[in-house]
């Protein structure tokens, strides 16, 4: 890694530790203009859904692994609109993958990654939009934090990411949440899975699940 690189990723590590999330979630109760609106289920056979399912999203902006159970995967994405005049450049995009394990509301886990963000001042997306949208799915999941921590993991072929990982646990129940964000030069991903009845951390499955992850996998 290059000097340059070195200062950018000590800079980067040093924000997410001072934009540390709060002890409990936050509730942004905010209408998500760029939430995805289009839902697919893929054709993936059903004598798959014991084994692991190898997904690449159709641009091949990243792949992961999701675990046994995961036969049906439904993907999600945002339809941009540019008859308003947006250019391309100025629409965020977003991609999400999700599973219900074995076809089962209460347990699954989730890809969802988010191109294009920038600052009010055009910069591109920066430590407090992963910290934002790490906020945004705990408020989902109605979590609190348990264990927090910051996480940088080089990918190879120059691509280095950075964010958070969260542990969090429902305000009720003993229900077990696990939360990844990574931001890698402007892209946004952000990696969950969840049981409510616990059993997620450590559980080797899920540890795949995150350990998969590649961005840019063309």
């Amino acid at each position: 890694m290059d000097a340059k690189r070195k200062t950018v990723a000590g800079y980067l590590a040093a924000l997410f530790l001072v934009l540390a999330l709060p002890a409990a979630a936050s509730d942004p109760a905010r209408e998500q203009a760029d939430s995805p609106a289009q839902d697919a289920i893929s054709g993936i056979p059903e004598e798959l859904s014991k084994d692991p399912v190898l997904y690449t999203n159709e641009n091949g902006d990243f792949q992961i692994e999701f675990p046994g159970g995961c036969g049906k995967l439904v993907t999600r994405a945002n339809e941009p609109d540019l008859f308003g005049g947006e250019k391309w450049e100025d629409i965020i995009q977003v991609n999400h993958v999700y599973c219900d394990r074995f076809q089962e509301k209460g347990e699954g886990c989730s890809v969802t990654a988010v191109y294009n963000v920038h600052g009010e001042d055009g910069s591109m997306a920066g430590p407090e939009h992963v910290i934002s949208r790490v906020e945004e799915v705990l408020s989902e999941f109605g979590a609190h934090i348990v264990s927090q921590k910051v996480v940088k993991k080089d990918f190879g072929n120059g691509i280095i990411a950075e964010g958070v990982e969260v542990m969090a646990k429902p305000e009720k129940g003993s229900g077990e949440v696990w939360i990844r964000g990574l931001l890698t030069d402007g892209d946004i991903y952000i990696l969950a899975a969840w049981n409510n009845r616990g059993g997620v951390w450590g559980i080797p499955d899920y540890i795949s699940f995150f350990s998969s992850f590649q961005p840019w996998t063309e």
